[in-house]
């Protein structure tokens, strides 16, 4: 039997765009295809989408994170935007598909999350498992069953070219629905209403900095926030003595990958903050966000000079070696960081 050829196309209007982050470069690409137009800083901003985070939960490496707001981050985007964002979750794989095809055939792209190991395009190693990557399928072939993805390309720094990429449905399947932690992506989609969509107003932006500025300075628990660099601090010291060579090696490059690749566009979120900011000036009129965002960028450098040695640590032959000067980046970044949002919460 002749086997089945497929050039799935995206469905018609719909553009893939480049981006630094999977979340917001996802939703931007949703703005542009209804019209909306929008950068993927504001949608960050607007989002109140940075924050801190050390976690290190049993059973996995330690996380030092630059997203904020996860839980609670499309409802404030769509409370400061008129976008009506909803996602829906569900058991069951049938469900899902049967879902995402219906909207597919009604001309619509569907941004979902997947496991990204599952998304055998991007070349990752079985073990490295995150199912909190979001992504926009954009065409669909029935006959050959067959999806076409829009992603970013997997190990550039920054601002990451668009990729769009086959996918076969029974291995989006098994990205949709994995089990794996951290972070199952439960079979989740998106959807869209552009209805009621409004311009971000001054007050807006200002409601959006200042809830940010108020989970970075009054954090519930001291692993977030301000104080998390300061408790990331007091536990990467320690890594040595509890995590064996090749955990700490991988911890070490973990931090290298949170920091420059993992979507967060490089400088753990801070370098597209400092962006929002500079766009906040224009909205408001106030041009002491202008001060905020180059002081904000000078905390997105130190996170990048912290995280640039540690590309090599899975190959290093002394991890150990390489801690003093991650401890001593993030003392100088708990003092940063401190002043920076202390700068804004004045304003």
């Amino acid at each position: 039997m002749k086997a089945t050829t497929s050039r799935v196309e995206p469905v018609k209007g719909f553009s893939s765009l480049p981006g630094c982050h999977c979340v917001t470069a996802s939703f931007r690409k949703m703005c542009a295809f209804n019209g909306y137009a929008v950068s993927e800083e504001m949608l960050l901003g607007l989002g109140a989408g940075v924050g801190f985070v050390y976690w290190h939960q049993k059973g996995q490496y330690p996380i030092l994170g630059g997203r904020g707001n996860t839980k609670s981050f499309h409802q404030d985007l769509s409370r400061r935007t008129g976008i009506v964002i909803e996602d829906h979750r569900t058991s069951s794989a049938k469900t899902a598909e049967r879902e995402m095809v219906k909207l597919l055939e009604a001309g619509q792209p569907v941004t979902i999350y997947a496991d990204m190991p599952f998304l055998t395009y991007l070349g990752l190693p079985e073990e490295a498992h995150f199912g909190g990557h979001a992504v926009v399928v954009c065409g669909y072939d029935p006959a050959a069953r067959q999806v076409l993805i829009s992603d970013m390309a997997p190990r550039q720094t920054g601002c990451k070219d668009a990729i769009l990429a086959p996918l076969g449905m029974d291995q989006l399947a098994k990205a949709r629905g994995s089990k794996f932690k951290p972070f199952p992506p439960e079979n989740c989609w998106f959807t869209f209403d552009f209805g009621a969509a409004h311009a971000p107003a001054p007050k807006d932006v200002r409601d959006a900095i200042s809830q940010c500025t108020n989970d970075m300075r009054n954090p519930p628990i001291q692993n977030l926030g301000v104080a998390g660099i300061r408790t990331a601090a007091m536990r990467v010291r320690q890594w040595p003595a509890v995590l064996d060579k090749k955990q700490l090696r991988m911890a070490l490059f973990n931090l290298y990958i949170f920091s420059e690749i993992g979507g967060s566009g490089g400088g753990l979120f801070r370098f597209m903050y400092a962006r929002f900011l500079e766009e906040a000036a224009g909205i408001t009129g106030d041009t002491r966000y202008s001060g905020a965002a180059r002081a904000m960028h000078g905390c997105a450098e130190c996170w990048r000079t912290l995280a640039a040695p540690l590309e090599g640590a899975f190959e290093s032959e002394d991890p150990a070696a390489l801690v003093p000067a991650v401890v001593e980046g993030l003392e100088e970044l708990y003092k940063k960081e401190g002043s920076v949002w202390q700068e804004l919460a004045e304003l």
